[in-house]
């Protein structure tokens, strides 16, 4: 059985676009083909060629829909059959729960099992592998600039990216607050004659509520960085806190704070007292730190690997020499 049916339909993604900005959006795809199916969602969720899908004890069928604007989309999906594979970040925040099937997904160490009704906020600065089955999943989608402004409007947070605590399991009342203002979202979303300032104002506040769950984590910068005429340091050590899961080099932090290289070297040397590979060493550290702490993940190894260090002894000495412990140590005493 290759998971199609004697006679495929598949409509094909369709975006409408309206003059007035923040610009509508509206995408209808479903279908019984499983390539089709797989294939839609790879594209969606920046998927790669790990993907693979088969069929299920259900008749294979998906749906996938999203409406909103540029700035947020209330998206349903449907994947009747088995799919697993890993998704990169996107340059969305994306908050999800199941409405039916199961699942799991692993966020480079940390094993979530996703029960019916379970929030999930995916994180941004690491990939999502998963595997789950005859899901019926509900998503909401926030375009990142719009979600960073939401968040320096009412949490104080430094302007760009985000780190979202997706490991803090919201509260009783939070939750409340997200479902009942999604309930009043979703209905002005779906009127076509609401107003753009209605529809911005709705999605406003649901930006809020999301933050309300899942609350920004701001890095502590040293406060050397904060003072007038450090702003272009501030903003290098500011785009290595943001970018410290990529492969990012010297020359790609002195660009984005628009310095040259020895400007950049000398600037870390003078203000941090190290040079800019070191500061991003003990930043990717300090990720792995708060990782092992929190107890969730499952290997010290594949913990460190996600984060850059390929050398489990080099990482131990680095650790131990960071943190005056050892990573099992600190497993072990969280």
């Amino acid at each position: 059985m290759n998971g199609r049916s004697a006679s495929p339909v598949c409509h094909n993604p369709v975006v409408t676009v309206s003059a007035s900005p923040p610009a509508r959006v509206r995408i209808e795809a479903e279908g019984t083909d499983l390539d089709e199916g797989l294939h839609l969602f790879r594209g969606e969720y920046n998927g790669d060629a790990s993907w693979a899908a088969h069929t299920s004890d259900r008749v294979f069928s998906f749906r996938h829909s999203a409406i909103g604007d540029t700035e947020m989309t209330l998206r349903n999906t449907s994947f009747l059959g088995h799919v697993s594979g890993e998704m990169e970040p996107t340059d969305d925040y994306v908050v999800s729960w199941f409405s039916a099937g199961s699942g799991l997904f692993d966020t480079h160490g940390d094993n979530i099992s996703l029960a019916v009704g379970n929030l999930f906020m995916f994180p941004t600065d690491r990939p999502v592998a998963f595997d789950v089955t005859n899901v019926e999943q509900k998503l909401v989608h926030f375009r990142k600039p719009f979600l960073e402004r939401v968040a320096e409007e009412h949490h104080g947070a430094a302007p760009g990216t985000l780190h979202l605590d997706g490991n803090r399991v919201p509260g009783p009342a939070s939750v409340r607050s997200w479902r009942n203002t999604l309930a009043l979202v979703s209905r002005t979303t779906l009127d076509a004659e609401a107003s753009p300032i209605l529809r911005a104002e709705m999605s406003r506040i649901a930006g809020i509520a999301v933050l309300g769950m899942f609350p920004p984590k701001t890095p502590t910068l040293p406060e050397g960085l904060l003072r007038p005429g450090n702003t272009r340091i501030r903003t290098a050590a500011e785009y290595v806190h943001a970018n410290c899961h990529r492969a990012i080099s010297t020359t790609m932090i002195a660009e984005a704070a628009d310095l040259s290289l020895r400007a950049l070297q000398e600037g870390f040397q003078r203000l941090l007292g190290v040079t800019p590979n070191a500061y991003l060493r003990d930043v990717r550290l300090d990720r792995v730190h708060t990782e092992l702490e929190s107890g969730t993940t499952s290997s010290i190894a594949q913990t460190a690997k996600a984060w850059g260090f390929g050398h489990p002894g080099r990482f131990a000495a680095a650790y131990a020499l960071r943190y005056g412990e050892h990573p099992s140590e600190t497993v072990a005493h969280p």
